[in-house]
């Protein structure tokens, strides 16, 4: 059941704020209910950008505070760089020192949510090439702009769009509790594809030609790389096969074409409010790659881990496109008959995580997980709003040791989670010094 929660000093600097457009939903600690489920509106839009749907890992505990570096990109292998949690140096003084990944400033521009009743078919968006065959195929839920940055980018408070909730909202993106995009009603029926569409990505570091980079974002210049062009479409892929298919990012495009319990069932028949939640990988998968850019420029930037689509700067692109690594999932959960699951038999790991898939899922690797948290100690592991279903758990190892974790080592199930609200409970061993990984860049402190 929904509870009332106190006034935290956050909520109540938020409600001194309430005249101002688009204020996210405040939060009572890291497992507290949204204070939106008490409004009047029918349908939340929650988004989250990180692979864990619940209690993700901070962003000092991913990769010991590093951020990741390609393993296959040889110019950056050469170049010398340096991390700042391991060696002292000063990020932003030294060009090849590295920030903490906790201090990498990120910034993010979104333009709309979609959702489709359309039914999938092997097109998908391939067929969503103009204006009028958009909104054929689209639904908007919201077209509200949204700024969410880790810090600010500039001095000038009337040009800043994060100061206006942008850093709070990004809090929110990551930390598992999901940011309340401000969006509209949308009708009764089944929805089988969703799409979040981000205007702009710029991340806060970056060399070109040896010497930081300066990019722009929101009309503003920042240290660091504007990366949206970069991560389109997938690693060599070239400028005309790039216009007959669809991008990788823009939208980031959720589908149940594979996963016949996907789809996104809004009913209007009673009036409690359903939660539409979109979820992709980006806290845990940061990675510095190289490339030479379009002036011809040797340049580093931070985008997103290889894990998926393996990103070489000796590619036939050099190193251009690294799309293809960010996955989403949807779903819609109606908070008043949802259960929390909650998990026993874990060791603690930084890149061992705790996957719940529907048993009828042929999506791995394709889409999110359902739900998925990173494996802690004992019974100390937690999957909030699961809705009735057939599941399997799985136990999953970041192999690469890229933030990513594609190996699953074991599983239970198939088995049932009914109908809310209650509790529900499953034992899998996972975690650190639990099934040694063979092939694998191994966790040296736990094999």
């Amino acid at each position: 059941m929904i509870q009332l929660p106190s006034l935290t000093r956050k909520c109540a600097v938020y409600l001194l704020l309430a005249a101002m457009p688009s204020l996210p939903g405040c939060f009572k600690g890291s497992d507290g209910p949204l204070l939106s489920f008490l409004t009047n509106s029918r349908l939340i839009i929650l988004l989250k950008g990180t692979y864990a749907s619940d209690r993700p890992l901070e962003f000092y505990e991913i990769n010991s505070n590093r951020i990741f570096l390609s393993s296959t990109d040889t110019a950056l292998l050469s170049a010398g760089l340096k991390q700042a949690t391991t060696t002292g140096c000063t990020p932003f003084v030294d060009p090849l020192c590295l920030p903490p990944l906790s201090q990498l400033p990120i910034f993010l521009d979104f333009g709309e949510v979609r959702l489709s009743s359309r039914e999938p078919g092997n097109d998908e968006l391939l067929g969503v090439d103009d204006e009028e065959s958009s909104q054929g195929f689209w639904d908007i839920a919201s077209n509200e702009r949204q700024v969410y940055c880790s810090t600010t980018y500039t001095l000038d408070s009337s040009r800043d769009n994060c100061k206006l909730g942008g850093v709070a909202n990004f809090y929110e993106l990551m930390n598992g509790n999901g940011v309340i995009y401000p969006g509209r009603d949308v009708a009764a029926g089944i929805y089988y594809h969703a799409g979040v569409y981000a205007r702009a990505l710029a991340t806060g570091w970056g060399l070109r030609n040896g010497v930081l980079a300066l990019s722009t974002f929101d009309n503003n210049d920042i240290v660091g790389v504007r990366i949206t062009p970069y991560v389109q479409y997938d690693p060599n892929i070239d400028s005309t096969t790039q216009q007959l298919i669809p991008a990788d990012w823009f939208p980031m495009h959720y589908s149940s074409s594979l996963n016949p319990h996907g789809a996104m069932i809004k009913d209007d028949a009673t009036y409690t409010p359903v939660v539409l939640e979109i979820r992709f990988n980006i806290k845990e998968n940061l990675m510095v790659h190289s490339f030479t850019d379009e002036g011809n420029r040797s340049a580093l930037a931070v985008a997103f881990s290889d894990w998926r689509r393996p990103h070489n700067d000796n590619g036939a692109d050099l190193g251009l496109n690294m799309g293809g690594n960010v996955l989403s999932r949807a779903r819609m959960f109606y908070p008043d008959v949802t259960s929390t699951l909650t998990i026993s038999g874990g060791v603690q790991s930084p890149r061992h995580y705790y996957a719940l898939e529907y048993s009828t899922d042929a999506t791995r690797d394709i889409q999110l997980p359902v739900s998925a948290t990173p494996v802690r100690n004992g019974s100390n592991n937690t999957m909030r709003n699961v809705m009735a279903g057939t599941y399997v758990l799985q136990c999953r190892y970041d192999c690469k040791h890229d933030g990513y974790p594609e190996l699953v080592q074991s599983e239970v199930g198939p088995f049932e989670i009914g109908t809310g609200p209650g509790l529900a409970a499953q034992s899998l061993a996972c975690g650190c010094g639990i099934n040694p990984p063979s092939g694998c860049d191994a966790d040296p402190p736990c094999y």
